[in-house]
């Protein structure tokens, strides 16, 4: 049983070091897995990543990224509109997370055009790396409205960075609809910005010590459709395109070099989201080896209020393996369940 649970729960990462000066390639093998649940049934959740870099000269390299997920079971242990794992998705194979070339123009300035995943470059800060939610990795004001490119999701665009000692500067923006496949309208390559729309987003971020605080906007433009019955079916109408802006801000306020508070607050400016607002608050304290967390994030969408309170701890037991035991607390819609996980880390990196 110790053995399963290892190799259900592990995360292993085989990599390839890359220099710049001799254009060696990059490769690494990612294999996560997580175990999960409500103390009466399990579930296991498993990952599996492949990761390219092939620099083509010094300022120009080619990257790739691809995932498959694979689980034990289709459905939720507890059905609630956020989630509280960031590895739940669906059954999928080789599902691309990122495929283009990356240009850095100078040590401050970088662009990349391709395939990509927003989760890469938006709300992935070390403080909020710590928690499991997904609410923590991508704010459900944006992934709960919009069909954008988030985890298992990409699309193709285009993505800026901008990076002083303490100043960093990104703005994105990418095909309207997000994909997984490779044919028809669900292609990962596909950029219709006429029929999918276009989704743009931006962030800066400003470092003072140990604290960091993040602000961001985007703007989501596509049609927007009514459905109507004629008398035999449904039917649908286009009545225009339509423009959601959303704006979010949070910040990572450290106390010491052992504490620190985590605030966050996300608004979306159109009435016609089903999510107007998300409120999340945290702290976090490091004892040698060991982060202990607390993350409690709110939302309410159609007439229903959910909490989401989350406590964990991460442990690295070497420079090669941690374990992180988690507990959430969810509150949906009147009904209170406790879902826990496990997740083993390995890291091998030579």
């Amino acid at each position: 049983m110790i053995i399963l649970l290892f190799l259900g729960c592990s995360q292993l990462v085989v990599a390839e070091s890359a220099d710049s000066t001799t254009l060696q390639p990059k490769f690494a093998l990612t294999y996560s897995g997580e175990l999960q649940t409500d103390f009466k049934t399990t579930c296991m959740v498993h990952l599996f990543q492949l990761h390219a870099e092939l620099p083509l000269s010094h300022s120009l390299s080619f990257l790739a990224t691809s995932l498959s997920v694979a689980s034990t079971q289709d459905e939720l242990l507890f059905e609630n509109m956020t989630g509280y794992s960031d590895l739940d998705a669906y059954d999928k194979s080789f599902a691309l997370q990122k495929a283009g070339l990356q240009w850095r123009i100078n040590d401050r300035h970088t662009l990349f055009a391709g395939v990509r995943c927003m989760d890469e470059d938006y709300f992935c800060s070390d403080g909020l790396s710590l928690y499991t939610s997904p609410s923590s990795g991508h704010f459900p004001i944006l992934s709960c409205n919009y069909f954008v490119p988030t985890y298992p999701f990409a699309a193709m665009g285009l993505h800026y960075t901008y990076e002083t000692d303490r100043l960093s500067l990104q703005a994105s923006v990418y095909n309207g609809t997000a994909s997984q496949g490779f044919t028809g309208r669900d292609n990962v390559f596909r950029f219709c910005p006429k029929s999918d729309g276009l989704f743009a987003l931006g962030q800066a971020e400003y470092r003072y010590r140990d604290s960091r605080y993040f602000l961001g906007a985007s703007l989501y433009n596509a049609y927007e459709y009514d459905l109507y019955f004629d008398g035999e079916a449904f039917q649908e109408k286009t009545l225009g395109r339509k423009t959601y802006p959303t704006a979010w801000a949070y910040a990572e306020q450290a106390l010491s070099s052992r504490c620190m508070l985590i605030a966050a607050y996300g608004h979306s400016f159109s009435s016609d989201d089903l999510l107007r607002n998300y409120y999340a608050v945290g702290a976090q304290y490091a004892l040698g080896k060991v982060r202990f967390g607390f993350y409690s994030d709110h939302v309410r969408m159609l007439g229903v209020d959910e909490w989401n309170t989350e406590l964990v701890c991460n442990i690295d037991l070497n420079d090669y393996l941690s374990v992180k035991p988690v507990l959430h607390i969810l509150n949906s819609d009147s009904k209170t369940q406790c879902i826990g996980l496990l997740r083993l880390t390995v890291n091998l990196d030579h």
